[in-house]
């Protein structure tokens, strides 16, 4: 298969008038021009969504909506590959959560479940601070341990590729360097943690910071807090939800000064709520309310984001970010935080989305097979 692109998305920089070649699954070449299977506006690697709790309705803590109803709708909107999201909830809850997405992975393996691609699961709870829970309820909130880690995940261990904690707690910090250690991705999050703490986790480990500025400690001129250590830190990835609502354009703008294209990767943080209707919702026994698109707990607590990455990616550049590097904070950048490699190179897996002019989905192939026409 040939498809030829007037902008491919290549590191950092489009290059214009391109065929990518694609064999058994994998890119093997790109050329100059000539005869194509498809003629596309702009191609990119798949998007890859490092924090995401669920969607339209879907969500694997609630299970009250089909999960291939949500992955269709997120691999539409050019995600190809997620790591599905665990927020704070009763052990029970989480565990049977665990069952449900590690089900979900061995069906996709047999290729009896399409859609986006779920590489694993992000524990964004329960090992969160009381003072900055966020939309997380409080009493599912666990001090962490060695002991309440094994507890959570004892058989699912091989699914777990990202964890959330906030490092000031008890034994968070050794929490965390021991699952970096086995390859787990540490990020600090819903903390109070200040800023010296926050560099003690970040020489530990930790080498992200969860949706920079929400439930974390405010940045303060006397007392900066974790997210002045993220910022100024060049091993630390910062997350940013990009629905313009969690985070405002000018805050967006700040983080990309400082961090660049390398360290500021884009998440949905979407959740069941997502991709409702406006009106009124109960998941595991909480309400919720959507208005204008936009979620939030019954107490006004602001829950998830409220845009997939295809979104994302849009207000980015609306906010001044180059298209070249709001793609990558969506697709190249997240993926490398999990080591692993999503580029449009001769070599690498044939994940790709076709754009039109003004930034719309067109097409999807996930291993070099068309998964979505939305023509």
């Amino acid at each position: 298969m040939k498809i030829f692109t007037k902008r491919l998305l290549t590191g950092r920089t489009f290059l214009t008038d391109k065929t990518v070649t694609v064999e058994n699954g994998r890119i093997t070449a790109t050329t100059g021009g000539g005869p194509a299977d498809f003629a596309v506006d702009v191609l990119t690697p798949g998007l890859v969504d490092l924090h995401c709790h669920g969607g339209q309705g879907f969500d694997p803590e609630q299970v009250a909506h089909p999960l291939p109803d949500f992955l269709a709708a997120m691999l539409r909107c050019g995600v190809t590959e997620v790591l599905l999201t665990l927020g704070a909830e009763s052990l029970p809850v989480m565990r049977r959560a665990l069952g449900v997405v590690k089900d979900a992975m061995q069906k996709q393996a047999a290729g009896q479940l399409p859609g986006t691609r779920i590489i694993g699961v992000h524990l964004e709870g329960p090992f969160l601070s009381q003072v900055r829970p966020g939309a997380m309820p409080p009493a599912a909130l666990r001090i962490p341990s060695s002991a309440a880690y094994r507890e959570l995940t004892q058989g699912y261990e091989d699914i777990i590729r990202q964890i959330t904690l906030a490092p000031e707690l008890p034994q968070a910090i050794t929490l965390g360097q021991s699952q970096a250690a086995h390859g787990v991705r540490v990020q600090a999050g819903h903390t109070d943690a200040d800023f010296s703490t926050a560099r003690r986790a970040f020489d530990a480990g930790f080498t992200g910071l969860c949706h920079t500025f929400n439930a974390c400690r405010p940045l303060h001129h006397r007392d900066p807090g974790v997210v002045a250590a993220a910022l100024l830190d060049d091993r630390v990835t910062t997350e940013c939800i990009c629905d313009l609502v969690h985070l405002h354009p000018g805050t967006l703008q700040l983080i990309y000064k400082i961090k660049g294209a390398d360290r500021m990767i884009a998440v949905s943080d979407s959740v069941a709520t997502h991709g409702l209707c406006d009106g009124c919702y109960t998941f595991n026994g909480q309400g919720y309310v959507v208005q204008n698109g936009v979620s939030r707990c019954a107490d006004g607590t602001l829950d998830g984001g409220g845009v997939y990455l295809d979104g994302a990616v849009r207000n980015l550049q609306s906010v001044g970010i180059p298209a070249a590097e709001a793609c990558r904070m969506a697709s190249t950048l997240p993926a490398a935080c999990l080591g692993l490699r999503r580029e449009l190179t001769p070599g690498c897996l044939a994940d790709c989305v076709a754009w039109s002019d003004d930034w719309r989905v067109q097409y999807v192939w996930q291993g070099g097979q068309l998964a979505v026409s939305n023509i």
